[in-house]
């Protein structure tokens, strides 16, 4: 099974001075300090959380709708940030008809949705601390006044503090985002567990579920790196390469860090990535099982790597008593 992302030890290997890693934490310092609230952006962001809010409600049966995640934290939504919803009171069935819904719905977000009841651990706990319910049948409200509970832990006055909210919430969210991963990965194992002792007719469900697991952990991989990109070096990569140019990204030393990623592991998530891409276009014809059992049995020692550089990469942004 893999090792807990929270055992793993964070011993700092990129070869930075202190100096050199003190300058990074000043200029991301002076990039998040310049952000300025988009009124404009955050009215339409929630007129479209209230819709979506709306449709759970009155077609699906919600008892609870409520906006997480970047929605609730309006100095650090921008045009690229999801509109995290969780909502409760639906059967699996039904989520999965409202999930499938939404997919389909109409906005400049992009919509994420997960069933709350279904929710465990910090991840739960996580949402339940950040989550701003959305009544039933309750019109939308200025959206200011949605966070005013929140007003010192959303709208700092203090440099300092603006730094701080600002790490401490990247460095939540990709925890987040490994603990889901953590999860899948466990799937894996426990698939390459059942595909030995389970009936031969059975083997191809196994393998097809294994293949679907392996471009999940990817893709949560990649969400932490479009964090990064979105956060800290304010520049998401676009076109039809977006995919390759951001791990890409991840392994580059820049002006606000130290490289998220070492070489090593970059080039194993290239291979991983390269994987996903035969898996989301062309999976019916090259995929073969013994091209997905490599990766496979391989994913638990990529994951507690990528796990651990990306435990220094956030302790990097750890402001030390030495820097002042």
């Amino acid at each position: 099974m893999p090792k807990s992302i929270f055992r793993l030890q964070h011993q700092t290997t990129q070869k930075m001075s202190p100096e050199a890693l003190v300058a990074c934490r000043n200029r991301l310092e002076h990039l998040w300090k310049s952000r300025k609230v988009d009124d404009a952006l955050l009215r339409r962001a929630w007129h479209t959380a209230h819709q979506v809010a709306t449709l759970l409600y009155e077609q699906f049966g919600a008892t609870q709708v409520a906006v997480f995640g970047s929605l609730t934290e309006p100095i650090g939504f921008t045009k690229a940030s999801d509109i995290d919803i969780a909502v409760s009171g639906l059967s699996h069935d039904v989520y999965d008809k409202a999930r499938r819904t939404l997919m389909n719905f109409e906005s400049d977000f992009k919509i994420d949705i997960i069933n709350f009841d279904m929710s465990t651990g910090l991840f739960r706990a996580r949402v339940k601390h950040q989550a701003i319910p959305i009544e039933k049948g309750m019109p939308p409200v200025l959206w200011r006044g949605l966070y005013k509970h929140l007003q010192c832990q959303v709208f700092p006055t203090e440099a300092g503090e603006i730094y701080e909210m600002n790490r401490k919430r990247l460095t939540q969210r990709i925890n987040d985002e490994l603990a889901k991963i953590e999860s899948t990965v466990g799937g894996i194992a426990k698939a390459l567990e059942d595909i030995d002792v389970l009936p031969v007719a059975a083997k191809p469900y196994i393998e097809e579920s294994i293949v679907k697991k392996l471009a999940a952990v990817y893709t949560g991989i990649e969400k932490n790196f479009e964090r990064i990109a979105r956060e800290v070096d304010a520049q998401v990569p676009a076109g039809d390469r977006w995919h390759k140019d951001l791990l890409a990204q991840m392994a580059e030393q820049r002006p606000e860090r130290p490289p998220v990623i070492s070489q090593n592991t970059f080039l194993r998530l290239e291979a991983l990535l390269d994987f996903r891409h035969k898996f989301n276009n062309i999976y019916g014809e090259e995929l073969s099982y013994e091209k997905t059992e490599a990766h496979a049995k391989s994913i638990d020692e990529l994951f507690a790597s990528v796990s651990q550089e990306l435990g220094m990469f956030t302790d990097s942004l750890a402001k030390r008593e030495e820097d002042a």
